[in-house]
């Protein structure tokens, strides 16, 4: 019976004290796993070429625009409009026309430096005679009152217009301080509307371009450089 309640008592100090032993192990694990992802992670960015890519078939091998030159573009672009909005604190709304207008306005909105708000419009224009506010058909419009407020339309590419110079009427109507608009591509051989962008990253040549938001049948939106479609394959 001495026996048993020895072996019983040295049980139930064991026991905690396993437990706590492991806990402490635990513990020590968890700290060293947290303290490991407050270290920054060295990584080599890999260069991406588009006779590289999964898109290559559909490509031509040469990139219009790469990364480095799209990031020239943004940076360029950010430090005019910094410039052109300074002290015009909370009044500036910057608007983009979706769909494709997604990774530049990301870029862009965050190298401008001073005050802004984001907003959306979701429109496309038809028609091809004058220009007016009803050539453009909403599917989303601005949630921001823009009365006021000093406008900038971003949109990734102006060819024939239509769009932008009916948006930038219709934005005009709702008694705006002012509205300008930025495009990173400006490809004026296609132009039909008299519209010429206040902000451009570059001219474009007259081809089908795809990448960096911009789509063919939805498809190459997420390529982060510019690239040209292949003629062969949409023409006959």
């Amino acid at each position: 019976m001495a026996v048993r309640l020895l072996v019983t008592h040295a049980r139930r100090f064991a026991v905690p004290a396993a437990a706590a032993l492991a806990g402490a192990g635990v513990a020590a694990c968890e700290t060293d796993r947290l303290a490991k992802l407050k270290e920054p992670t060295a990584i080599t960015p890999k260069p991406m070429r588009p006779a590289d890519h999964w898109a290559s078939e559909l490509i031509k091998a040469d990139a219009l625009f790469s990364e480095s030159d799209i990031e020239k573009m943004v940076v360029s672009l950010a430090a005019q409009i910094s410039r052109d909005y300074a002290g015009r604190e909370e009044d500036v709304v910057i608007v983009g026309i979706m769909d494709g207008v997604f990774m530049f306005l990301a870029d862009l909105s965050r190298k401008i430096d001073t005050p802004h708000s984001l907003d959306f419009i979701s429109a496309s224009s038809y028609g091809l005679g004058t220009v007016s506010s009803g050539n453009v058909r909403t599917r989303k419009d601005a949630d921001t009152a823009l009365t006021g407020k000093h406008v900038l339309l971003v949109d990734e590419i102006c060819d024939s217009g239509q769009t932008l110079a009916s948006l930038k009427l219709l934005v005009t109507q709702r008694n705006v301080a002012s509205v300008r608009t930025c495009v990173l591509l400006d490809k004026a051989s296609q132009r039909q509307a008299d519209v010429q962008p206040d902000y451009a990253g570059a001219a474009c040549p007259d081809e089908f371009v795809v990448g960096y938001g911009m789509d063919w049948g939805g498809k190459l939106r997420s390529l982060p450089f510019v690239g040209v479609v292949r003629r062969e394959l949409y023409e006959s």
